[in-house]
């Protein structure tokens, strides 16, 4: 297997948020490691040398943490709505009865 760096440039440029950086594409580049040393991903701006460096294991921590926390914001969003629909039909409920409790009175 070849050990060596692989560069990619992304197709769409970064927005306006990136303050000096905005319009720019951004170069990733996969960095094999050597002994006790883990593979890297590098990001950094086209057109400049400061590059973010993450190793390749805590990048896939990450994308796990936010795929579990997805998860979890989508059961918890069912849940809610279960919860609104119940708590509308009861609400519904206690008005029909206070609705029959009048008419009986008149």
């Amino acid at each position: 297997m070849v050990s060596s760096p692989v560069k990619r440039v992304s197709v769409e440029p970064l927005d306006g948020s990136f303050g000096a950086d905005r319009g720019r594409r951004i170069v990733v580049a996969f960095v094999p490691g050597r002994e006790g040393i883990p593979d890297r991903l590098e990001l950094r701006p086209l057109g400049t040398r400061r590059a973010e460096s993450l190793a390749v294991v805590d990048v896939y921590r990450y994308a796990l943490r936010c795929r579990v926390g997805r998860d979890l914001l989508e059961r918890a969003r069912a849940r809610k709505a279960a919860k609104a629909v119940r708590l509308a039909a009861q609400r519904q409920q206690r008005a029909e009865r206070r609705l029959v409790i009048t008419k009986k009175l008149e």
